[in-house]
């Protein structure tokens, strides 16, 4: 389970001590389904269990089918020899100036195409699989003031990825064997105390003007810290008797943060678009129970869920069609090859690419808008209900989270749950029907509050700034250079070859990049950005799209125990398969399955 402490900055893990690794042969050759369909009915009806090929019930302590040792994953290079950034002052110079041109509003049309839960479901999918790239690592990582690239070897054996690696859910669920006690106290707390097949959802706060209808119960909410307490199940000496750092999570110069969500991954309560998301997940995994499930056949069924979902929804979403293609119809040889190079130690934790982590998978970040068409108080009027705004400003959405502690004057102190009135209308969302519910663009330009984060620490200075944060990050960890790393994935012959642009396009309006060579050795994750804008903007260029599709389905076909190696009757697994007459086949289906959208 993961606390975060000011995200940009560090992040707290309550761990055990290290305990020997289950031998992984006993617990990730569990989940291939080989029985025919004709025996196993439908699998919405029928416990996993019973068609899983040698599969057995985990011993009740495992707690999960996928027993993980307390060992962080491990962050690579792809490819560590691929030439990097020209080094020096001047190179510096022309990021913070890059990063000050990615802050001005683009000139055109900055909409794109793609429905605005896309951006989200990144972000939720970057917190299941990595973290700590985005932190200060003492010695390691620190972007402010006069830095210079660090040494790879280094970077690889001192940067841990605190997450497993894999698309399994541990933020959903956190936990993990190897946790420390608090964590795993939390953990057992957010199980349902009753119906403890399923997960804990909290209820949201009579805001007085009423709440969108869907929803129709009030779990629309996180778990939070001041229910637990109210029931008596923390208490605010077991709160002051933690470590310092962890402490720190949970208590303030006011007191217990009532507020505090209770969830896998505190990043996941960092904004409310993300932290609703996490309840639709959770619901997800509670309408497995209904139908039948016990706890881990319900988890097994969200996580299979989830992953077609990021290699059937997501990916076609991001990148581009011809690419996702390929990456899917080879088996992602490019992540193949790397897992081959880099074998992890436990091989339920995959290795993680750092050019993804670091830069590839940061495209995200300029598609996010400066406000929202969130709901019928916050966003476009309904009748019969009293708009409160026109949109949900960015501010707002991360003052609505654990953190922000819910400031809204129509409810009772103290506040402890989110007001009915900021539950999330997905309808706006899950289309790109209008500005304000389209995501923007993937372009070099990103929303004006990312250059003024309001959930930063204001020292150092640079961690406000979102642009200058990922281009000095990537300069730190001694990033390759976007033509290096083309280079280098064209010389493999994995693939068709990726196109390079010119130092022309490259530089297109910001000709101080050309001084110090980044119109030839580009920023990673600047050149993803630029790439994108030149095709349109609604997807991925070719180096993007090779990063995050080789990635994510490298993950997933790797994973013993995911959906792409569970078969039934020679068929692999597919929502269609578990519920036929309306596959959860969409992230819209999810929802209608939640009861979360009509």
């Amino acid at each position: 389970m993961l606390f975060s402490l000011s995200h940009g900055t560090r992040i707290v893990q309550d761990t055990a001590v290290p305990q020997p690794a289950i031998d992984a042969a006993l617990t990730r050759g569990m989940a291939v389904l080989e029985n025919p369909a004709a025996q196993m009915e439908r699998l919405d009806l029928k416990p996993l269990s019973a068609v899983v090929d040698g599969a057995t019930a985990p011993a009740p302590e495992a707690g999960s089918l996928r027993a993980m040792s307390t060992a962080p994953g491990a962050f690579r290079y792809l490819f560590r020899d691929a030439p990097g950034l020209p080094e020096g002052p001047a190179t510096l110079a022309a990021l913070d100036q890059l990063a000050d041109s990615m802050a001005t509003e683009t000139t055109g049309p900055g909409d794109g195409s793609v429905a605005p839960i896309f951006t989200y479901f990144g972000q939720f999918i970057d917190h299941d699989i990595t973290a700590n790239t985005d932190r200060e690592v003492a010695g390691l990582s620190e972007i402010a003031g006069d830095i210079a690239p660090m040494d790879r070897i280094q970077v690889e054996g001192e940067l841990d990825n605190l997450r497993e690696g894999t698309l399994a859910l541990d933020s959903l669920y956190g936990d993990s064997p190897g946790q420390g006690a608090f964590a795993a106290k939390l953990a057992g707390l957010m199980r349902h105390p009753t119906f403890s097949d399923k997960m804990r959802l909290g209820v949201t706060a009579d805001s007085g003007d009423g709440r969108p209808p869907l929803p129709a119960d009030p779990a629309a909410d996180l778990l939070r810290l001041g229910f637990l307490m109210d029931r008596g199940d923390i208490t605010v000496a077991e709160l002051n008797a933690l470590p310092p750092d962890l402490r720190a999570n949970f208590v303030d110069a006011d007191g217990p943060i009532r507020t505090r969500a209770i969830i896998g991954d505190g990043r996941n309560d960092e904004n409310l678009l993300v932290a609703q998301l996490h309840v639709a997940f959770l619901r997800l995994h509670n309408r497995m129970v209904d139908l039948g499930h016990d706890f881990e056949e319900a988890r097994r069924l969200t996580r299979y869920h989830y992953q077609w979902l990021v290699l059937n929804a997501f990916l076609p979403a991001i990148c581009a069609g011809d690419v996702v293609d390929e990456v899917l119809a080879t088996g992602a040889p490019l992540y193949a090859e790397f897992l081959a190079d880099n074998p992890p130690a436990d091989p339920a934790k995959m290795p993680m690419p750092l050019e993804f982590s670091v830069a590839g998978f940061r495209f995200g970040h300029s598609m996010v808008r400066g406000g929202y068409d969130h709901n019928r108080f916050f966003g476009r009027a309904v009748a019969g209900s009293t708009q409160l705004a026109p949109f949900a400003s960015f501010t707002q959405l991360f003052q609505f989270t654990g953190s922000g502690k819910m400031p809204s004057p129509l409810t009772a102190d103290p506040k402890t749950s989110l007001p009915g009135n900021w539950v999330i209308e997905w309808d706006r969302f899950v289309h790109a029907e209008t500005p304000l519910r389209s995501a923007r663009k993937i372009d070099t330009h990103l929303a004006p509050p990312l250059d003024d984060m309001i959930n930063q620490p204001a020292s150092p200075a640079v961690m406000k700034r979102l642009a200058s944060r990922n281009l000095r990050r990537g300069y730190r960890l001694n990033m390759p250079s976007a033509q290096g790393l083309i280079e280098a994935i064209n010389a493999t012959g994995l693939y068709r070859p990726i196109p390079v642009l010119t130092p022309e396009q490259v530089a297109e309006g910001r000709d101080f990049l050309t001084g110090p060579g980044l119109d030839a050795a580009t920023p990673l994750w600047f050149y993803v950005l630029r790439e994108a804008e030149l095709v349109g903007g609604n997807h991925l260029g070719a180096l993007g799209s090779h990063l995050v599709a080789n990635t994510l389905a490298g993950l997933v076909i790797h994973d013993a125990g995911s959906y792409w190696n569970a078969k039934i009757g020679g068929h692999r697994w597919s929502p269609h398969l578990f519920q036929p007459s309306q596959p959860i086949d969409s992230l819209k289906a999810m929802l209608r399955f939640t009861g979360l959208l009509a």
